[in-house]
């Protein structure tokens, strides 16, 4: 079994997995629970998760576990994220998760978190023609964003990655503090006429952060989004739930949900439903991505094989 303790969203899957040829042979069981763990952060005058969102995260965590122990996993193994590296009582957190599921769990460092990734998507492809250096993986979570892209450099492979701190939360923060001025809002949502505001500012940060090396890989790759936002939030939103999404097709989307409130949204994360869309279609802009497929992969597979 493995479990990929997002910033957002805590997940497991339970799967039969031939260690020898490093596949994924039979997921048997997927679930997973929305926690708010960097909105908790964000709100937090110290820096540190509290006890409210440690405790509803644990009872999230030992449900999800209780399910998967019904099918005799040999190891529950998984990984935590952005907000637990960046959270000074982040490592006391997850110690204090594994006490109460059971389970073993690291923080990864966003260059682990990227690796496991493009492992991830390439479990999810299920396609031996498809070779590593056709393809750049886009992960989107709560806290951070990675891109990732490997190519032969003196006959070695390469790993270029992004590691960026704009993400689903932190574009909802801003838009909530920076333009709304409205820190102790639960939701930015309508967006209404700051949707190019919004754009302009993820165009720029997107247009700086991102480096040459990553711009030039996207020019000839397919673009996979793997994550929470491109293949639930986005995805979701999308009519008749798409496994790829063009530029243009996003941004006729995006138009006409930034005028609706949370009341005419639905789900858990409708806080971050809107403003993910305009944070992907920032990116696509700046970088001149016009497609993304979109994979049902988190970090799990990566986990499981690992």
């Amino acid at each position: 079994a493995g479990l990929d303790i997002g910033s957002g969203t805590t997940k497991i899957a339970v799967a039969r997995v031939n260690v020898c040829q490093q596949r994924i042979e039979k997921v048997l069981y997927q679930d997973q629970r929305a926690v708010a763990w960097n909105d908790a952060l964000a709100h937090s005058a110290d820096n540190q998760l509290s006890p409210s969102v440690t405790h509803e995260g644990a009872a999230a965590l030992q449900q999800l576990v209780a399910h998967a122990q019904r099918f005799h996993p040999q190891r529950i193994s998984g990984v935590a994220t952005a907000v637990f590296r960046n959270a000074s009582n982040g490592q006391a957190v997850i110690e204090q998760l594994q006490r109460q599921s059971g389970a073993q769990i690291s923080i990864i460092s966003q260059q682990q978190e990227a690796t496991l990734g493009f492992l991830s998507a390439r479990a999810a492809l299920n396609d031996p023609t498809v070779r590593d250096e056709q393809l750049l993986v886009w992960d989107i979570g709560g806290g951070s964003m990675q891109m990732t892209a490997w190519r032969q450099q003196a006959g070695k492979p390469v790993a270029d990655i992004y590691q960026g701190r704009l993400a689903s939360v932190t574009l909802k923060n801003f838009i909530l503090t920076v333009l709304k001025n409205s820190p102790k809002a639960e939701s930015p949502n309508p967006i209404g006429s700051w949707r190019q505001s919004v754009l302009r500012f993820v165009q720029f940060y997107a247009t700086n952060e991102v480096s040459p090396q990553i711009k030039q890989d996207v020019a000839d790759r397919r673009v996979i989004g793997i994550g929470g936002v491109h293949g639930f939030s986005i995805r979701n939103q999308l009519p008749g739930k798409p496994d790829h999404y063009t530029l243009a097709t996003l941004s006729q989307l995006s138009q006409q949900q930034v005028w609706k409130g949370d009341s005419e949204l639905s789900g858990d994360y409708r806080a971050t439903d809107v403003s993910n869309l305009l944070l992907v279609e920032g990116y696509m802009q700046a970088l001149k991505i016009n497609e993304v497929e979109i994979v049902e992969a988190s970090l799990i597979q990566g986990v499981l094989l690992q």
